[in-house]
């Protein structure tokens, strides 16, 4: 008797966000903190800096992937998170970036069989984003990570 194979399974957390969630590989968030002090950039930072918090010893920015998606915000009663996750991207000082969610991001199985994709591509250059997907009768977004980190290494001061 042969044995079937199961569809692999990963895990992932729908981060929270007013209108579409975003789903990240749980391995990719790195730590999920509650409000911290931010470090305001200025009138020259780009609208989706929220501005920069200590983390471990680092400063990193806060970005908020609404403002950099042009979605409009309302305003949402509850506590927003800070989801630190790991980007890539070559000449990044630090591969880390916290993304703000408006409430706690929640662990998903995802199997296969069990995703269906909605959209890929698309997009603008800017947005960091990868694919609309149905996880769990959940549309999310997939994020860019690569490019998150080109927008990262941009936040990142010119050495003198």
């Amino acid at each position: 008797m042969a044995e079937q194979s199961e569809a692999p399974e990963i895990q992932g957390l729908l981060i929270p966000q007013a209108q579409t969630p975003l789903l990240l590989p749980a391995t990719s968030v790195i730590e999920i903190l509650g409000h911290r002090e931010l470090v305001n950039q200025g009138e020259r930072a780009p609208s989706w800096l929220l501005g920069h918090f200590e983390w471990r010893h680092l400063m990193l920015p806060l970005l908020s992937m609404e403002r950099l998606l042009g979605v409009r915000r309302e305003q949402r009663r509850g506590r927003k998170r800070i989801v630190v996750i790991h980007v890539f991207g070559e000449g990044l000082d630090n591969p880390f970036v916290g993304i703000q969610a408006t409430g706690m991001p929640r662990m998903v199985n995802i199997k296969e069989d069990a995703m269906r994709l909605l959209e890929a591509g698309g997009w603008p250059d800017s947005w960091p984003v990868r694919y609309k997907v149905k996880v769990q009768e959940t549309e999310a977004l997939v994020p860019d990570l690569d490019r998150l980190g080109v927008l990262a290494a941009a936040l990142e001061p010119e050495p003198a």
